[in-house]
């Protein structure tokens, strides 16, 4: 999930408006398998667990915040529904 870190900023920063849309088409839940955390330097993953689970920020709480954040992990529990 590194190479899409720039990406959620921009629009996590950026373009608040187009976040909130895509999280409205947003379905189901974190089946908690690790596969977005990878990458964060704050996942355990020996533990299979964030460091910093209860003072994470805000853009991890929201996180997918579009399709192309869950486009390369299979077992994700989100999707993504047509408008």
């Amino acid at each position: 999930m590194k190479e899409g870190w720039l990406r959620r900023r921009i629009l996590w920063y950026l373009r608040r408006g187009y976040v909130k849309r895509m999280i409205s088409r947003r379905k189901g839940a974190c089946l908690r398998c690790g596969g977005c955390c990878i990458g964060c330097p704050a996942y355990n993953g020996k533990k299979k667990s964030c460091r910093i689970y209860r003072f994470r920020p805000s853009i991890c709480k929201n996180f997918p915040l579009t399709p192309e954040d869950i486009c390369k992990i299979e077992s994700c529990g989100f999707s993504f529904c047509d408008e």
